[in-house]
């Protein structure tokens, strides 16, 4: 695959979704993506803005109105996950974000992702391995994340490691639902 360079972070996102006037997450449309591209969907055009209108719930200009924003992003986000460079992160508001917003963000980032994978075709009924399904089930726990009446500098370091956690299940569930046919360990039809 060749290497795609776009350079995005939340705030561009955020920004985008501010001048087209939509509803949402920018941090939920992330995770939408990836787990898209994790249940092997690889959307692209229109069926990538009809994904996108179902999930924000508008109508197409709308989402159209994010012009380059979505296309780069999708491009960014199969990149960085399939890259096997292990460089992934989830697009989350940056340090200067208030710590519960960037919980709630964190949250909503995994629900999006959720709910692309189960989009992409993984039912509740598919046969996973052990650390596929705990990944999941911890994955669907974060999506319930709420905020908390004091911040201390031990929340934020656990912050930091939910964060580290959520970019690593992430490349497992990838890895694991994405195994390459020529995959050397793999049985060979003949």
């Amino acid at each position: 695959m060749p290497e795609i360079q776009v350079d995005m972070d939340f705030n561009d996102i955020a920004d985008a979704f501010l001048r087209a006037n939509l509803p949402g997450s920018p941090a939920e449309l992330h995770g939408l993506l990836c787990g898209r591209i994790s249940g092997g969907q690889h959307a692209g055009g229109e069926e990538l803005i009809t994904m996108v209108c179902q999930l924000l719930d508008v109508v197409t200009e709308r989402v159209e109105d994010l012009g380059d924003v979505l296309p780069d992003l999708h491009l960014l986000s199969l990149e960085s996950i399939s890259s096997g460079s292990y460089e992934f992160q989830p697009l989350l508001p940056g340090d200067e974000v208030e710590l519960n917003q960037r919980l709630l963000s964190l949250g909503e980032w995994c629900q999006g992702f959720l709910f692309g994978l189960g989009s992409a075709g993984l039912s509740e009924d598919a046969t996973l391995t052990g650390d596929i399904a705990d990944a999941l089930g911890d994955l669907a726990a974060i999506s319930q994340i709420g905020t908390l009446d004091e911040e201390s500098e031990e929340d934020e370091v656990s912050y930091t490691e939910l964060v580290e956690y959520v970019r690593v299940a992430v490349l497992l569930v990838y890895a694991e639902l994405n195994k390459k046919v020529d995959d050397p360990l793999s049985p060979t039809l003949h």
